[in-house]
C-alpha cells in the first residue's frame, strides 16, 4: 500500500496532485486546512498485504481499514461487470472517480458506491441510480416560519431574498426578520431587500425580541430569519444562534445554509458544529463556483435533507430545488 501526502494552496490542486501521482483510485483519508495550506492524505493499494516485524498495531489496523474500503469499491466494479459488462462497471468506477476528485470522505464514498451499485439494473444509468441513492434522504418538513444559519460569507441574507421572491412571486404575503447583530451593514441590506420585495422588515437583536417579532409579523404567510454568521470554532456565537432557535420554537423550519466549495473536513465540522440546532434542512448555495459533491455526500449521510441548490446571485432566478438528479449532477460534475 502506497499512502502519501500532498500539500497545496487549494483542495483541487491538491486533489489533482493525488491523482497525478496515485491514480484514480486512490481514496483519500484525511484532509486538513491550516496556515493557508491544503493537506490531504490519500492511500492506494499498490501490493497484497505483508507483515512487518515490529509494526504498529494502529498502522496496521489503518492499512486493514483502508484496505477494507478499496475492497468495496473493487468488488462493486467487478460485481457491476460481471452483472452488466460493460456499462454497470464503467457507472461505477465514474462515480468513484468523481468522489476521489471532489475528495469525498472514504466512508462516505464507499456507502455512495454500494447503494448505488444496488440500484445498477441492466441499462440504467449512473446518474438515474445516484439520484435514486441521493433521494432516499427525508423531505424538508414545511414551515411558515423558518431561520436560517451557517458559516460567515455562505450566502445566508441573499437566499433569503431568493427565497422570498419567490414567495412574492406566488402571491404570498412574506416578513423577513434580521437576527443578524455582527455584520456591519446586514440590517440596511434586508431592509433593501424588504424594499424592493414589498415585504415586511423587522429586527430582533436577541431572543426576546424575536420571540415579539414571530408573534407580531402582520399576519405573513411566510417569515424568514437572518442570523449571523458563525464557525465551528465561535462557541459563543453558536451559543446565542441556540437561543435565537429555542426562542423560536419547535415549530419553526431550521435551514443550515452551506457553501459548495467547502470540502469534506469543513464539511464534516460545520456539520459538527451546527448540529445542536437540529437542522430540518440544508440549502447549497455558490454551486456556480464548485460542484458541491462533498457537501451532498455529508448530508446525505447525515440524512439531512438539500431543499434547495443556488448557483449564482440573481434574485429569484438563481435558486432552484433541490431534486436527487440535480443533487447527482453536484456528485457527478467533477
Amino acid at each position: 500500500m502506497k499512502v502519501k501526502r500532498f500539500t497545496a494552496p487549494t483542495m483541487a490542486e491538491a486533489l489533482k496532485q493525488v491523482k497525478g501521482t496515485l491514480g484514480p483510485d486512490a481514496v483519500i483519508l484525511e484532509t486538513t486546512e491550516a496556515a493557508g495550506q491544503v493537506t490531504v492524505t490519500a492511500a492506494v493499494d499498490l501490493e497484497p498485504p505483508a507483515a512487518t516485524p515490529g509494526a504498529d498495531p494502529a498502522d496496521g489496523a489503518l492499512v486493514s481499514e483502508v484496505r477494507e474500503l478499496m475492497g468495496i469499491v473493487r468488488d462493486l466494479i467487478d460485481e457491476q461487470w460481471r452483472r452488466q459488462a460493460p456499462a454497470g462497471g464503467q457507472g461505477i468506477r465514474r462515480l468513484h472517480r468523481a468522489l476521489v476528485a471532489q475528495g469525498v470522505d472514504g466512508v462516505i464514498a464507499a456507502a455512495l458506491l454500494r447503494e448505488t451499485a444496488e440500484r445498477l439494473e441492466r441499462g440504467t444509468r449512473v446518474d438515474t441510480a445516484l439520484a435514486g441513492t441521493l433521494g432516499t434522504a427525508p423531505a424538508a418538513p414545511a414551515s411558515s416560519v423558518r431561520l436560517f444559519f451557517g458559516p460567515p460569507g455562505d450566502g445566508k441574507t441573499t437566499t433569503i431574498a431568493k427565497l422570498a421572491a419567490q414567495a412574492r412571486r406566488a402571491g404570498r404575503r412574506v416578513c423577513l426578520v434580521g437576527a443578524d447583530t455582527y455584520r456591519i451593514g446586514a440590517a440596511a441590506e434586508l431592509e433593501r431587500y424588504g424594499q424592493a420585495l414589498g415585504a415586511e422588515v423587522r429586527r430582533a437583536k436577541d431572543p426576546v425580541e424575536l420571540g415579539n417579532a414571530l408573534r407580531d409579523h402582520g399576519h405573513a404567510d411566510l417569515v424568514l430569519v437572518d442570523t449571523a454568521g458563525a464557525g465551528p470554532a465561535q462557541q459563543a456565537e453558536l451559543a446565542e444562534l441556540k437561543a435565537l432557535v429555542e426562542a423560536a420554537g419547535a415549530a419553526a423550519g431550521r435551514t443550515l445554509v452551506m457553501s459548495a466549495a467547502t470540502g469534506a473536513l469543513a464539511a464534516a465540522n460545520t456539520f459538527r458544529a451546527f448540529a445542536a440546532l437540529a437542522p430540518d434542512a440544508c440549502i447549497v448555495t455558490k454551486a456556480d463556483t464548485a460542484p458541491g459533491g462533498a457537501v451532498v455526500a455529508q448530508l446525505w449521510r447525515e440524512r439531512v435533507p438539500v431543499s434547495h441548490v443556488a448557483a449564482g446571485r440573481r434574485i429569484p432566478d438563481d435558486l432552484e430545488a433541490a431534486t436527487p438528479s440535480r443533487l447527482a449532477r453536484c456528485v457527478l460534475a467533477a
